[in-house]
């Protein structure tokens, strides 16, 4: 569908907290950038970072706009099926606790694509480099893009307008303040994120007859807690079994190999902080995702009592929207549209540092310019910042023009998507977890296994992509990254048998069982 009519013009009051909101995080990326010293600073906050804090920012940043916006959406108009997934966290936590973050600690890294090149070799740094780089470019557009679409519904502001608004401010203060900048706003995004929802819970509380009670009480009759899936072992619908399998890969891979997270593990000063972080920015997300299903809920049951505010043809993803601005008091609205823009801000500021992190870490002075002092970094570190931070807005912008010209349906956004994350994850993941378990693996089979998770990636997402082929999708969506990181494990070791195996000072300290803690 096209952009739609705006919902009710954004009140002064709500425009005066809008305000205040972003002049707050512009200030904080001003006072962390006179602090700044350095790429260590940069990148891992100089390595002193609260851990507390930390673990917000690791939060923050897993609740995008999409998940804002979406779990409402989604429990509004069926269950809480959507957070079956998150509920495998606690084990990528508890690897996270005990490998992954001591690990990566005592390495002393800043980039995880550096652990894949001590492994097997510089063509698995450039790899995991260029393929995390490309999706984190896309997602970033995509991200900034949805928010534009909420608030342009909203408000009725361009969305064009909205996207370079948010993008320039979004680029200012992580040009900056680098990752000290990102994870203080985190702190205050997650904040207000958290409170907008229960804001809009409580209201419905008190203006629902019979309040809370009422509430829960019309839910439960009506199944909207339900966690239900089907418990086949149909791996081409979104059985219990794909969306446990699907959590399970997703959040295995981000505590062991994506950039944000590797990034907020070393930025604490201690181990013990860094598990800190780890258990706040982890295990708080369920409770977190369970607050925006509950949103949806409550604005369920409370157009169930007030059907007359509620348009005919509302899609399910603007009810929330519709609910903050026409049944919020003005300036708690306004309040509640910041928690909106803040969900997506502690996204894209993460993805912004990472991706400069990887890229001026892994490529300008690993293969381009070698052996030039930390200033002349950081200074190109900040010049990738706002280069990756000009292509978003420009990718969202393409995306937008792509969706106003009925080139694709806006109803397909999201399905390109996860196209272009299944398809440029590779089996990144796989491939990490194949170094880091196996001692037989060397990079030739590293190699075979790669090249195999991309082939076997490409076909399975043709096939969802193309339902109407000759076979149809031999998986469902949700199983191509599962599939791609299976892939590269398996046949990575496997084809490792092939080719002479690693000497033992070749693999020390670089895997499980030959890594020393002391």
């Amino acid at each position: 569908m096209d952009a739609m009519e705006p919902i009710s013009g954004i009140r002064t009051g709500d425009l005066f907290t809008l305000f205040v909101y972003f002049a707050a995080m512009l200030a904080i990326g001003v006072y962390c950038g006179k602090r700044m010293t350095g790429t260590e600073g940069y990148f891992v906050g100089g390595r002193r970072m609260p851990g507390w804090a930390v673990g917000i920012s690791m939060l923050g940043t897993a609740i995008s706009s999409v998940t804002f916006l979406a779990y409402p959406g989604s429990a509004f108009e069926g269950n809480w099926s959507l957070i079956v997934p998150g509920l495998t966290v606690p084990l990528a936590v508890i690897l996270a606790i005990y490998l992954f973050i001591p690990y990566y600690r005592r390495a002393n890294l800043v980039s995880v694509n550096e652990y894949l090149e001590m492994r097997f070799a510089p063509w698995a740094r450039a790899y995991g480099c260029v393929a995390w780089s490309i999706m984190q470019f896309f997602r970033m557009g995509i991200i900034l893009y949805l928010v534009a679409l909420a608030i342009n519904a909203m408000s009725g502001y361009s969305i064009d307008a909205i996207i370079l608004f948010m993008g320039v401010l979004i680029v200012v203060y992580t040009v900056l303040g680098g990752i000290e900048a990102v994870i203080w706003t985190d702190v205050i995004q997650t904040i207000v994120l958290l409170l907008g929802g229960v804001v809009c819970i409580v209201t419905v509380f008190f203006d629902v007859p019979g309040g809370m009670g009422t509430v829960f009480s019309e839910a439960w009759a009506n199944s909207k807690f339900d966690l239900s899936a089907s418990l086949n072992f149909d791996f081409t619908s979104g059985t219990l079994w794909v969306l446990l399998l699907y959590g399970l890969n997703q959040n295995l891979q981000e505590f062991a190999a994506d950039q944000t997270k590797v990034q907020r593990f070393c930025a604490p000063s201690t181990n013990r902080k860094a598990i800190d972080a780890a258990l706040i920015g982890g295990v708080g997300c369920i409770p977190t995702w369970a607050i925006f299903m509950f949103v949806g809920t409550c604005l369920w049951v409370y157009y169930q009592h007030f059907t007359e505010l509620l348009p005919v043809g509302v899609a399910k993803d603007q009810v929330f929207p519709h609910f903050i601005l026409t049944e919020l008091p003005i300036g708690v609205s306004g309040f509640v549209i910041a928690a909106v823009l803040a969900a997506a801000m502690s996204s894209i500021d993460s993805s912004l540092n990472g991706t400069s992190a990887v890229l001026t870490t892994d490529i300008y002075r690993r293969f381009l310019v070698r052996d030039r002092d930390d200033a002349h970094y950081l200074n190109m570190a900040r010049i990738l910042t706002l280069a990756c931070g000009v292509g978003m807005i420009l990718s969202s912008w393409g995306l937008n023009f792509i969706v106003e010209h009925q080139l694709i349906e806006q109803n397909t956004v999201l399905d390109m998507t996860f196209f272009f994350y299944a398809v440029l994850a590779g089996g990144v993941g796989g491939l990490f977890f194949l170094g880091f378990f196996s001692k037989r693996a060397n990079a030739q089979g590293a190699l075979t296994g790669a090249i195999l998770a991309v082939i076997v990636t490409l076909w399975l997402s043709y096939g969802v992509l193309n339902p109407s082929a000759e076979g149809g999708a031999p998986l469902h969506k949700f199983m191509i990254g599962v599939v791609s990181n299976f892939a590269a494990f398996v046949v990575g070791y496997f084809a490792s048998f092939l080719f002479a195996k690693p000497a033992d000072e070749q693999i020390d300290n670089l895997t499980a069982w030959t890594w020393k803690r002391g």
